[in-house]
Formats: structure tokens, sequence, C-alpha cells
């Protein structure tokens, strides 16, 4: 006997949204670690208490996870709305570059509070400003990809 459900079945654009979006998120997870393990590759192997020097590890990082994220959205989250267009990859590489001043900007400002006044550890103080980083531009950045990247023509 087949069980009935009391749930209302989820309209299939719903469905779609969210598996998009908990796509999006899986990707986020493998970009953040390709990230992480760039900037703490470099923070261990050069260490140092510069906030511009730990600016341009960050932006060698985040160029790398941007790349992973171009390859990772255009074959998988989005692979219904990428066409490979121009338009859409030059989209793509603005976006990257709005994440990436995002980024660089919010682990300047965090890095030197936690660098100064709490006086962390470098690799420390320098997580803690990568993870309010990233957390502020990943936000951002999903709405451009969804909305003005990959969206339909519809």
């Amino acid at each position: 006997m087949a069980q009935v459900s009391n749930k209302p079945a989820q309209p299939r654009k719903a469905r779609l949204i969210k598996g998009r979006y908990q796509r999006f998120l899986i990707v986020g997870l493998m970009n953040a670690f390709v990230d992480l393990a760039i900037l703490n590759f470099l923070m261990f192997t050069f260490p140092t208490r510069s906030s511009a020097v730990l600016l341009i590890y960050n932006t060698f990082a985040v160029i790398c996870a941007i790349t992973t994220s171009y390859i990772l959205n255009r074959r998988w989250t989005f692979a219904d709305q990428a066409n490979n267009s121009r338009r859409q990859t030059l989209l793509f590489w603005m976006q990257g570059i709005l994440n990436i001043v995002i980024n660089d900007a919010v682990l300047a400002l965090t890095s030197r509070y936690f660098f100064r006044s709490l006086n962390l550890p470098l690799i420390i103080s320098g997580n803690l400003s990568k993870a309010v980083a990233m957390f502020m531009a990943s936000s951002i950045s999903y709405t451009v990809l969804r909305f003005f990247v990959f969206r339909t023509s519809s």
C-alpha cells in the first residue's frame, strides 16, 4: 500500500532553486578549502605580520578559488543556464574581481583589528579575518552569479 504524504508537493521551480543553492554551497565549501589551504600554506611557509603581504597571499588564494569556482559553477551548479558565451565568461570574471576587492577589503580591515588590537597569533588572526571576508564575498557572489551571470533569458 502506498503511503500518502501530508506535505504539499514542492513546485518544480522551488526545487530547482533549492538544488542550485545546495550545489552552490558544496562548490563554496570546495572553494573555501582551496582558498584556505593556499592562504595557510603561504602563512606557514612565509610568516608575516604585514597586512600588505597578507593581502598578497589572500589575493593569490582567492584567484585560485575563483578559478575553481568558475569551472564547478559553470559545469555543475548553473549547468542548466551556462552557455559558455563570452558574455557569461566576462560577467563571471567581473564578479570574480568584485569578489577579490570585497575579500581583500574585509580582510584588510579585520586583520588590522585582530593583529594590532587583539594581538592574536598570525595563523589565528589571519584565519579569523579570512572567515569574515569569505562570508561577505560569498554572500554577494551568489547573488551576482544567480541573477546576473547565469540568469535565464526568460
